[in-house]
């Protein structure tokens, strides 16, 4: 195979080729395989390309494969994980059915692996793309836009002003020259998430400028809703081909009054959406094993011996002992027998809470069956998660 793979923009152009040059192999890639707009990809391009890893396969002198790691900092049981969001995986029409989807994978995992990064995630096209590299699905986006869309029907789309909204409840559309309101929307999601969610991307004014730009490039915005001074959620959303609802987060006790503020100010856009939608959902793959484990806590002291098996990271196979407390997790190699078996994916599925109590029964190999649920039971696994494309 003629294919040599980089690792970094800088390797590429080590070997003589002019940054400018790169990235409009990269900008042109990009258009032949997604179906971006001109005004998305340029917003892509000028504001996420500067900050991410970009992997590369080259044959000769073409541009032939890439994906994009984009950094993101990730609130991980109250603690901030420096984590990779996978996009961008795109192999050119000639060079496709030549592995090289998964050389760039596995050389990115490998990377993050020796960066320690517990896990990384993704929004798939199609869940069967990424199952056979180790990736589970863990979280799928609320139904957002069918709310919105039952909102504006309760309002009829007409004299919206005169209905339902308690006068208090203001919209306003946020601009990224403002950063008081900008300042509103990051504290009080910060401050949401925190208290709701295990797993959440830390927010900064930088993250909901770069946001807003992004809505605008897809003929949408941001949206934040108030009573009186006090914030009670925000939406940001594109029209461009059909409503999306990239983000919505309210206070629950707010959600008839929010829901209905917010379909007024984009019910045309409500009003022409397909009702038929897939919610958006996020797979994530275990990275470094120990660094994943390690905020894990549980119940009570539980001692769990697991047998991983990872085909593309070697590091993370082995037998090992896991001591659960309530502070978090140690794990150490070991040479006795395992109580559960599991691969890479399945192990993203137990401790995110996503096997059922069959396939969780599934993974045991040890003699008392009973006795090793009940320790499972005991982990205090990640389950609320918060994890959007707006990333």
């Amino acid at each position: 195979m003629d294919y040599k793979i980089y690792n970094t923009i800088n390797e590429i152009e080590s070997s003589g080729k002019r940054g400018e040059k790169i990235r409009e192999e990269l900008y042109a890639l990009w258009r032949e395989c997604f179906n971006d707009t001109k005004s998305y990809t340029d917003f892509y391009f000028n504001w996420k390309v500067k900050d991410n890893r970009i992997l590369t396969a080259y044959k000769q002198e073409r541009l032939s494969a890439m994906l994009h790691l984009n950094p993101y900092s990730v609130m991980v049981g109250g603690k901030p994980e420096p984590l990779n969001y996978i996009v961008g995986v795109a192999t050119r029409q000639q060079d496709r059915r030549q592995g090289l989807m998964k050389m760039l994978l596995g050389a990115s995992l490998n990377q993050m692996y020796e960066e320690h990064r517990p896990f990384t995630y993704l929004m798939p096209a199609a869940e069967a793309i990424y199952l056979p590299f180790g990736f589970r699905t863990v979280y799928e986006q609320e139904p957002w836009k069918q709310q919105l869309m039952e909102a504006g029907k309760r309002n009829d789309g007409t004299d919206f002003s005169n209905k339902n909204v308690p006068r208090e409840i203001k919209v306003t559309a946020v601009e990224s020259t403002d950063e008081e309101k900008i300042s509103q929307i990051t504290v009080f999601t910060n401050g949401y998430l925190k208290e709701h969610y295990d797993i959440y991307t830390e927010r900064t004014s930088y993250y909901y400028k770069r946001i807003i730009h992004e809505m605008k490039s897809a003929k949408g915005g941001v949206l934040l809703c108030s009573r009186g001074k006090e914030t009670i959620g925000y939406v940001s959303y594109m029209t461009d081909g059909g409503l999306g609802i990239a983000e919505c987060i309210y206070k629950k006790e707010e959600k008839e009054g929010f829901m209905d503020a917010v379909s007024g100010q984009i019910i045309y856009e409500i009003s022409n959406t397909d009702a038929n939608h897939k919610n958006p959902s996020i797979m994530v793959r275990i990275v470094d094993l120990e660094s994943f484990l390690k905020n894990i806590s549980a119940k009570e002291n539980v001692t769990l011996y697991m047998k991983a098996e990872d085909n593309i990271i070697r590091q993370n196979n082995g037998v090992f002992r896991l001591q659960f407390t309530n502070r978090g997790c140690r794990i150490m190699k070991t040479g006795k027998p395992p109580d559960i078996v599991t691969d890479i994916a399945d192990m993203a599925g137990l401790f995110f809470g996503k096997l059922t109590k069959k396939e969780t029964a599934g993974l045991i190999a040890g003699q008392n069956s009973g006795e090793i649920l009940d320790k499972i039971n005991k982990i205090n696994v990640y389950q609320k998660l918060f994890i959007n494309d707006v990333t």
